[in-house]
């Protein structure tokens, strides 16, 4: 199925077709190792996370947005990303897209914890993890707002020569908000680097796609546009490796945007608030069956790139960088007082330059 087919009808309900045998689609043996290892990590840094957040004495406050159960798609995005050229950005769900793009864990939970060792001076919080260094343009808290501003970083990047893309990413249920259809609008007229990538893992909160959404095969909402538009398997890290590394190829060639749709699911709640009542014990246990680590690892183990003895080091070994990073967080200085008055713009009116 070629993504460069703007025309073509690319819906498929990809969280119900039968699997077929892949090939690794990471560079080296070593790389798709990497890349397990990496989703791993993220999930234990969730569930460390939840712990935290749920525990009495409570260090990690505010909202919070778990990513357990999309691993895939923030680590198959990092495998094709190019530091130095691309960015990212995405909505508030963003530990597992920081981590992948290579944040220091102790720095991500210091930010939680609301440490000055955070990513973002333990100012952000979960929702807002930053590092521009690594291309990370951060996690956003309004729905959709994320949108237009990855549309103009790649606006930045034709602008300025620089043959990279920005990945923007957001939820099903950002599709609805106005500045999806202006900037996509935009991005297709201007011909920016930019791929557009729908996390859907089918509950905006607590509403299942068909309740909000009047199309249900979510990727035909990016096609009147007059861009390539496909939906694909979000649980799949080779699948996304191919489907979204052709786009982002397509976008640094100066041909344009691509829309995505990442059919995935969440296992846990909207956030931590969340009782999850709108699903059932039996949707939770099929959608488990899926579960893209366990996907990965039985293709590397069957494929012979990892062995089970490597797949229980690797686990040992992100307990113990997750252990590191909360002892790290809860051992870490407050903010001072005088960090209210920085980093923050301000004004005054009329504007004088």
């Amino acid at each position: 199925m070629n993504v460069t087919e703007p025309t073509a009808n690319m819906s498929i309900n990809t969280m119900e077709q039968p699997r077929v045998k892949r090939q690794i689609k990471a560079k080296s043996k070593e790389r798709a190792r990497e890349l397990l290892r990496m989703m791993m990590l993220i999930r234990r840094f969730e569930e460390r996370t939840y712990q935290e957040y749920t525990r009495p004495g409570q260090r990690i406050g505010g909202f919070c947005h778990l990513y357990s159960g999309q691993e895939a798609v923030a680590v198959g995005i990092s495998a094709v990303f190019q530091k130095g050229k691309d960015y990212l950005i995405t909505a508030y769900r963003d530990h597992g897209h920081s981590l992948a793009l290579g944040m220091d864990p102790k720095a991500a939970m210091a930010e939680m914890f609301g440490r000055a060792t955070g990513c973002s001076k333990g100012k952000g919080g979960s929702m807002h993890f930053f590092e521009v260094e690594n291309g990370n343009l951060g996690g956003h808290g309004i729905v959709g707002s994320q949108i237009p501003l990855g549309t103009g970083a790649a606006f930045a990047l034709k602008y300025k020569g620089i043959p990279g893309c920005c990945f923007t990413l957001f939820g099903d249920g950002a599709i609805n908000q106005g500045v999806h259809n202006e900037a996509l609008n935009l991005a297709s007229l201007w011909r920016l680097p930019v791929v557009f990538i729908v996390e859907n893992n089918k509950v905006a909160m607590g509403t299942q796609v068909e309740r909000a959404s009047a199309e249900r095969e979510l990727e035909r909402r990016g096609s009147g546009y007059n861009m390539p538009y496909r939906a694909f398997d979000g649980n799949d890290l080779d699948e996304v490796i191919e489907v979204v590394g052709d786009a982002a190829e397509r976008a640094r060639k100066g041909e344009g945007p691509t829309y995505l749709v990442a059919n995935t699911y969440r296992f846990r709640g909207h956030s931590m608030s969340d009782a999850m009542k709108y699903r059932s014990k039996e949707e939770l246990e099929r959608a488990r069956l899926r579960d893209p680590i366990i996907l990965y690892e039985q293709r590397l183990l069957q494929q012979g790139i990892i062995t089970t003895r490597d797949s229980e080091e690797m686990e040992s070994e992100v307990r113990q960088i997750v252990d590191e990073a909360v002892k790290f967080a809860d051992t870490s200085p407050h903010p001072e007082p005088e960090e209210l008055y920085t980093d923050i713009l301000s004004e005054k009116y009329p504007l004088h330059k």
